[in-house]
């Protein structure tokens, strides 16, 4: 049975609703990087950033080459990085209305 584009993109934003995902991410556009770079970049455990790498490449969000003994990670596609941008700008636009309308400035 084939999949439709909304279970994929279902599968795709249910990745990218974790915070330590996001951030592994917002690291990895500058270049691609080994876990311990991410772990060092990051503060978390090496084991968390393993496991959330994992599911970010479960759903092709980053991919990885093996370099002797380690794995070297990176996003699978640039404009993975600019979703990111559009959806905090989306959010950033949001707060701001609301803490007008919470909030209004005297005029």
């Amino acid at each position: 049975m084939e999949r439709s584009i909304f279970d994929i993109q279902a599968d795709f934003c249910k990745a990218m609703g974790n915070a330590t995902r996001l951030q592994i991410l917002h690291i990895l556009r500058e270049r691609p990087l080994i876990v311990n770079e991410i772990v060092a970049q990051t503060g978390f455990s090496q084991s968390m950033v393993s496991r959330q790498l994992s599911a970010l490449r479960s759903v092709g969000v980053v991919e990885c080459q093996r370099h002797g003994t380690e794995m070297l990670y990176q996003l699978s596609d640039s404009q993975i990085g600019e979703v990111c941008d559009l959806v905090r700008k989306v959010l950033l636009e949001q707060m701001k209305k609301r803490s007008n309308v919470l909030f209004p400035s005297e005029q």
